[in-house]
């Protein structure tokens, strides 16, 4: 069965990006404005830039001849987006933007959108025409796809579950799109916490075949006891029933990509565990080997299902390492 998606995948790829960016946030903020706002700021705050969003509400504010009781406001701005797919922002056009903006705003910002931030020659010019009086009000940022995801990630609790769904969605889309490469340096870990000496025996962790994971990783980690014990690299998800003593595919062809030894190894996982029936609707993670580590949760809430780690916020993370030197690097390590 086809999945449901939240974004709509069309032929002219600028514009649905586009659209789809502009819609998540409009979610986000009819969702939580305050999550909102704090998701914004936290994007241009890498351009030391920010904005207040929102009604203001103060009492007995000096005016030029008078004291008034008080005074509900709410400041006036826009931000200006420009998206790219793939990095090829042109300054002149960039800098006819800068008269979309009109002089009804008392905070103006253009904003470049793309898989990258722009490159520092153009950025060097826009700053330099920013410098025009006419154009002195307006301000420049630059983000990515990738830090919107883990930007509103950061802001969202374990309880947003509606929006950590359309969340997933959108950065599936853009890894989809070749808008991000987040997938090589995430860990998906997931609580095993009756589960661990079945997934460390056979290399497999399972879930519900109808549980969603699009957020793209690279390894996958199990969790128990408030740290991750155990680390190993993706190779292929599995959906699959147990019929009668063997494995069989809900559609045709779905078990062809399989070798004997994962058959093996997902039945014999299916086999040994009692306290879940895995014969049906399940599907399984199969991971090169699960490698020990010690990465220990240090705040006092458990993890609820699974979390995601991005590894590149780990000092001595590389791309392309390992999951044996993925796990090295976790152990000892601590996260909240």
């Amino acid at each position: 069965m086809s999945k449901l998606h939240y974004f709509q995948r069309y032929s002219s790829k600028e514009n649905w990006v586009t659209n789809a960016t502009l819609l998540f946030l409009s979610r986000l903020y009819h969702y939580d404005r305050l999550k909102f706002e704090t998701t914004l700021n936290l994007i241009l705050d890498n351009s030391n830039l920010s904005l207040e969003i929102g009604v203001k509400f103060t009492q007995q504010q000096w005016g030029k001849n008078s004291v008034v009781d008080g005074v509900i406001s709410q400041d006036s701005f826009k931000v200006v987006v420009e998206t790219k797919l793939y990095d090829n922002f042109s300054t002149d056009q960039l800098i006819r933007h800068f008269d979309s903006f009109g002089n009804d705003h008392s905070s103006k910002i253009l904003l470049t959108l793309s898989k990258n931030t722009v490159n520092n020659d153009i950025k060097a010019k826009i700053l330099q025409i920013l410098q025009i009086e006419k154009y002195k009000d307006i301000k420049f940022a630059s983000t990515t796809y990738e830090s919107i995801y883990k930007t509103v990630s950061s802001v969202l609790s374990d309880n947003d579950l509606e929006m950590k769904d359309i969340l997933e969605d959108y950065i599936l889309l853009c890894t989809e799109q070749g808008l991000t490469n987040i997938d090589r340096k995430t860990l998906l870990a997931f609580t095993a916490t009756d589960s661990w000496s079945e997934n460390l025996k056979y290399d497999i962790y399972y879930d519900p075949a109808n549980r969603r994971h699009n957020s793209p990783f690279k390894y996958v980690g199990l969790y128990l006891n408030k740290k991750v014990i155990a680390v190993g690299a993706l190779k292929k998800i599995v959906v699959c029933n147990y019929v009668e003593g063997k494995l069989v595919a809900p559609a045709e062809g779905g078990l062809n990509n399989i070798d004997d030894n994962e058959y093996s190894r997902i039945k014999g996982i299916i086999e040994d565990t009692t306290y879940y029936d895995l014969k049906n609707g399940s599907k399984f993670f199969l991971v090169d080997k699960f490698y020990p580590t010690n990465f220990v949760k240090t705040s006092f809430s458990s993890v609820r299902a699974k979390r995601y780690f991005w590894l590149d916020q780990i000092k001595g993370f590389k791309d392309g390492m390992t999951a044996e030197q993925i796990a090295q690097l976790l152990n000892g390590e601590t996260f909240e």
